[in-house]
Order: C-alpha cells, then sequence, then structure tokens
C-alpha cells in the first residue's frame, strides 16, 4: 500500500484523511499539535512543524512515503514542494514556485514585475521610519510575510499604530518583516482551479463573504455561488487566473485566488496553490462532477490520476452557499446535532471543529470557526429558503443563551 502523507490534521485537511482511507492509502498526517483532530482519524500520525522543511524531511524519510501534500492551508505548500524534490516524489509546482505563492513579499513584488494590479505596499521592519511609507495611503492593512488563516492581520489608521501592533504581527511569522498595504474597500471573489500542462480549468467562482474588516479583516463566513460578480467581471476574472498561471509558472495543479473588486475594479489580493480551505474539495466535486481531491491524492504518487476528466469540461456556475459560522464568546454546553443538519437533502455536508465543553473566543482570525454546513439549492430563491431553514434550527448553547453569529445578509 502506498504511503501518502499530508501536511495539517486540523478540519480543512479532514476530508483528505478520510478519502486517502478510502482510496486504500496509508494516510500519514503531520503536524505539530499532538491532537489535531485529524490525527485521530489517520493511520499513522507524527510530530512535525509544517513550516518545517528539516522536521518534515525526516519524518518523511522515516516512514518511507510514496507522497506528499497538503490542502486548506497555504504555507505547507512550500514545505511539501521541498520535501518532494529532496525524495524525487511528484509535486505539481518547483519549490521555486511554491514560495513565490506562499511568501507575502515574494508574492507582492512578482505582482510588480509582472505588472499586475494590486495595491500600493511596502515591507518593513520595526525599525521603520514614517518616511519608509511615504506615498501609501491610509488606512493600511498590516499583515505577517508566512502566516497563515488570517493570524496577525489588522486594518489601521496611524503610523503609531503600526508601530503598536508590529510585535502582535510578527508573533505569527518566523521572518522580522511586516507587508504594510493600502486598504482597498472591495468584495472579495474567489477562483478556484486547476491546471493540466499549462491549461487552466475554472472550476468555481465564488463570493467570499467577510466579517467587517474593523471587526476581523478577513475572516470569511460564508462563500456564496455564482458570483453577484459574473456578469460585469467573469470573464476579466477568467482572463485575469490564466495570466497569473503564466506570469508566475504554475502549470500544473490546483489554484486558489482571491481578488477584490471595488470601485477601481479587479485588484488581485493573494493566491495559492492548493485546494481552497472552504471546503472547495465538496463544492467543486457535488457541483461540477470534478473529483479535485481525488486529483490532488492520487497525483502525490502517479502520473495518471483521471486528469482526462477535465478535457470537455465548461465552467457552469451552480447554487451553493457555504456556511463558516462562528459563535460568541463562551463554553459550548449544547448544540444543534450535525446529524440534524445533514438530514437535509439540500445539505452537502456539515461538521463542527470543537467538542461540547470547548470554549469558544471572541473572533480574532480563522482559527475562532466554530464549524461549517454547505447548502445548495436550484436557484437564488431556493437556496435563500434552504439557508434559512438551518439557521432557524441552528443553535450553540452556553448555559444561558444561542450564541451562534447568524449572518446578517444570507443572500445578495
Amino acid at each position: 500500500m502506498k504511503k501518502i502523507m499530508i501536511l495539517g490534521a486540523g478540519p480543512c485537511q479532514i476530508n483528505g484523511i478520510d478519502r486517502m482511507k478510502a482510496l486504500g492509502l496509508v494516510s500519514i498526517v503531520s503536524d505539530y499539535s499532538v491532537d489535531s483532530p485529524g490525527k485521530k482519524r489517520a493511520d499513522i500520525s507524527v510530530l512535525a512543524d509544517t513550516f518545517s522543511y528539516e522536521e518534515t524531511l525526516k519524518q518523511a524519510k522515516k516512514h518511507k512515503i510514496d507522497g506528499i501534500y497538503t490542502m486548506g492551508t497555504d504555507q505547507p505548500v512550500y514545505t511539501a514542494s521541498l520535501v518532494a524534490e529532496a525524495l524525487n516524489l511528484p509535486f505539481f509546482i518547483a519549490s521555486d514556485v511554491a514560495y513565490t505563492v506562499t511568501n507575502k513579499k515574494a508574492m507582492k513584488d512578482k505582482f510588480k514585475s509582472l505588472n499586475l494590479p494590486t495595491v500600493d505596499y511596502r515591507i518593513i521592519n520595526k525599525a521603520f521610519k514614517a518616511e519608509d511609507l511615504e506615498g501609501l495611503k491610509f488606512p493600511v492593512v498590516v499583515k505577517p510575510l508566512d502566516a497563515q488563516g488570517q493570524r496577525g492581520i489588522y486594518k489601521l489608521n496611524t503610523i503609531k499604530e503600526i508601530h503598536d501592533h508590529f510585535d502582535r504581527v510578527i508573533s505569527f511569522s518566523k521572518v522580522k518583516e511586516i507587508l504594510v498595504e493600502s486598504y482597498y474597500e472591495n468584495e472579495e471573489v474567489t477562483v478556484s482551479g486547476w491546471l493540466v500542462k499549462d491549461q487552466v480549468h475554472i472550476l468555481s467562482i465564488t463570493d467570499r463573504v467577510t466579517f467587517e474588516p474593523d471587526q476581523a479583516i478577513g475572516v470569511c463566513i460564508a462563500h456564496d455561488s455564482p458570483s453577484k460578480h459574473m456578469a460585469n467581471y467573469g470573464d476579466q476574472l477568467m482572463a485575469l487566473t490564466e495570466t497569473i498561471c503564466r506570469g508566475f509558472k504554475i502549470s500544473n495543479g490546483p489554484i486558489y485566488f482571491q481578488f477584490l473588486i471595488g470601485d477601481e475594479g479587479i485588484i488581485i489580493n493573494e493566491i495559492a496553490c492548493r485546494i481552497g480551505g472552504a471546503y472547495e474539495d465538496v463544492t467543486i466535486f457535488r457541483s461540477t462532477g470534478i473529483p479535485i481531491l481525488d486529483f490532488q491524492i492520487k497525483a502525490a504518487y502517479k502520473a495518471d490520476y483521471g486528469q482526462d476528466l477535465l478535457k470537455d469540461y465548461v465552467y457552469t456556475p451552480s447554487y451553493f452557499s457555504t456556511e463558516l459560522f462562528f459563535s460568541k464568546a463562551g463554553k459550548m454546553h449544547d448544540r444543534t446535532p450535525e446529524t440534524w443538519i445533514e438530514s437535509h437533502d439540500f445539505v452537502w455536508s456539515a461538521a463542527y471543529n470543537y467538542d461540547l465543553g470547548h470554549r469558544m473566543q471572541e473572533t480574532s482570525n480563522a482559527t475562532s470557526r466554530l464549524g461549517h454546513f454547505i447548502v445548495t439549492g436550484e436557484n437564488e430563491d431556493t437556496l435563500q429558503a434552504n439557508l434559512e431553514k438551518i439557521y432557524q434550527g441552528m443553535y450553540v448553547y452556553d448555559e444561558k443563551e444561542n450564541l451562534i453569529i447568524k449572518r446578517k445578509r444570507i443572500w445578495r
């Protein structure tokens, strides 16, 4: 049996772990935690920081793996590419390409060199001076260069606030510089796809709905399909996606690109070479029939992974919403059973990220996410009605009240 290592054992990787076992593969999960939920489901679990090439390579050699991949998270893409190269294993992109799509400094510099639309930005260290930000419009967004899950991201209004937040931002990073970029009033759109020998196949275009930027900037609460921007920007989004892939020399495998749409049109936010972390493995398969998760797993150890299924595929938007729900702070005493949510024939998937007894904190980044459910419908009206049915039955109680944070705008 082939031994396949997946980097990460959190909620975003559980479907991959389960699918490996269903395919008759030995699943090896790796991260720095002893109690990640995926480690209870895998055949073998190991301790290794997914950001660490050295630790991951050591475990990969020890277990004589036949393939390596990640999904749902950014930074392990680079680690996996380095390990694959060291062990002469298949991987979609070279490590130099993986670096440019996981390090925000390299990514932004590449956007600039390719004359691709992105917001004005600076890279600064703690000793920065006011003149280092000259010309940058406020408010700004500050980010670590190599973090994920919206950790360490803040919308700030003054240079003093940047100084005050600097240590918090780099606490999520392994480097001592941060990204400062002008804030662009926007709505977000994501494009997911798969490349085969330079051919881009678009599989999903969704509206990425987030908390208000002053509350928890960039933290996603839902993905809605079809995107409301398809009529005005669909063709541009597809064309720009192809331009990015050519410029970054992305030739094969998964892509997950985030775009911002505002008064100045389309701006590229960030790009990644992975399956998205909002259960795109589920929504893409259920909406298109393309088994993107099987592609990801099988391609880790074999050249022919079924990619011929994409030859005649033409993207056709469908109606679904991936709800990534959060709660107010408190201890989870009782909740709506997953079985009730999944009993509806219009629900594709549902799961909680934490068990009863978990103490929820105020939302600050994506790690505060309590769970998800995915709802579909034949059209906008039925999708809206189906979402309302689930939200009406959703509760997460402490000993006094329902803590669930429900979307203010369920649709459009």
